[in-house]
């Protein structure tokens, strides 16, 4: 499997990787935290915090074995010979990036410190533009047909959109 560094469409190296950017998003959370606004959460809050969790780890590590099994690199930008379509990615082009927002939201919604929900929402716009965008321009030119089909039947990331 291809785990080299991305090379952008440019040809520029990727200066920072989405996971590396997701530690990012979870250290912003941490002053507020830490100036002692944490309340207590809610018990709904609780429980919602852990499924957003649970789902991105989930997402994540599925669709990280299903690129594996198909010899897909998962580093953004690296060349493919085939689309993966199945499990996750039938539901949404970016579930590693979905996994990663919501990994990002937990933190959030565990403390209860709903001033931090800033943080998740600007990591999903950076993906959102440096990475989900370029990113399926890339693959339209790799894949062609194909990919161009994929995006017609399957939201870019969970709610329906023809982009």
């Amino acid at each position: 499997m291809n785990r080299s560094a991305p090379v952008l469409a440019s040809g520029g190296a990727a200066p920072v990787l989405p996971p590396r950017a997701l530690l990012f998003a979870l250290l912003a959370q941490l002053p507020a935290i830490a100036l002692g606004w944490l309340p207590q959460a809610p018990v709904a809050s609780l429980a919602a915090g852990a499924l957003a969790l649970a789902a991105g780890i989930a997402l994540n590590a599925s669709a990280d074995r299903l690129f594996h099994a198909a010899g897909v690199g998962v580093c953004p930008f690296t060349p493919v010979a085939r689309l993966v379509d199945s499990g996750p990615y039938r539901f949404t082009r970016h579930p590693m990036y979905v996994g990663l927002v919501l990994i990002a939201a937990a933190p959030v919604l565990l403390t209860g410190v709903y001033a931090n929900l800033w943080v998740p929402a600007a990591f999903a716009v950076w993906l959102h533009f440096r990475y989900a965008l370029p990113e399926e321009a890339f693959l339209r030119a790799q894949l062609g047909e194909a990919y161009a089909a994929y995006c017609e039947r399957v939201p870019r990331w969970l709610l329906r959109n023809r982009g």
